[in-house]
């Protein structure tokens, strides 16, 4: 008699290892955010002032395999995986979406031995493509203006 009490809690503690589980299954830890840094967003309105001048459109954080495609059909992968992570922080296009350039906005991160790695496979593989990839490290509309010439 004194072990039939222990039914029910067996039966709540079931429930909630159920509903544990079930909670973990359907468990998404993900938050939106701004798409582009402080510095970034800075950067966006000096360059649209710019842009708009010559009617030209600015896409933010473009995927560089969304811009350049591997030629080496046999060594497809191995070149794809270089790019396939990377991005750009903004690319110029005129009115039909055609690239005119790339624009990297860099800071002091840019300074470290593997960033500079990563900054010289970019210059390559734009500099393959014949897309120009321009860098910029002040946030000043002379320098951008620049960038358009």
């Amino acid at each position: 008699m004194d072990f039939l009490w222990c039914i029910p809690c067996i039966g709540i503690l079931l429930l909630i290892l159920i509903f544990a589980l079930y909670r973990r299954k359907n468990y998404y830890p993900y938050a939106a955010k701004h798409l582009l840094t402080k510095r970034e967003y800075r950067f966006y309105f000096l360059l649209r002032e710019i842009a708009d001048e010559y009617h030209y459109i600015i896409c933010p954080k473009v995927g560089v395999k969304d811009l350049l495609t591997v030629t080496d059909k046999k060594q497809y992968m191995k070149y794809f995986h270089k790019i396939a992570q990377k991005h750009v922080d903004f690319v110029i296009c005129d009115q039909d979406l055609h690239v005119l350039f790339a624009i990297e906005l860099d800071d002091s991160t840019h300074e470290a031995k593997d960033a500079k790695k990563r900054d010289h496979l970019k210059n390559k593989a734009f500099a393959a493509a014949g897309i120009p990839l321009k860098r910029i490290t002040e946030l000043d509309q002379r320098q951008i203006r620049k960038l358009f010439r």
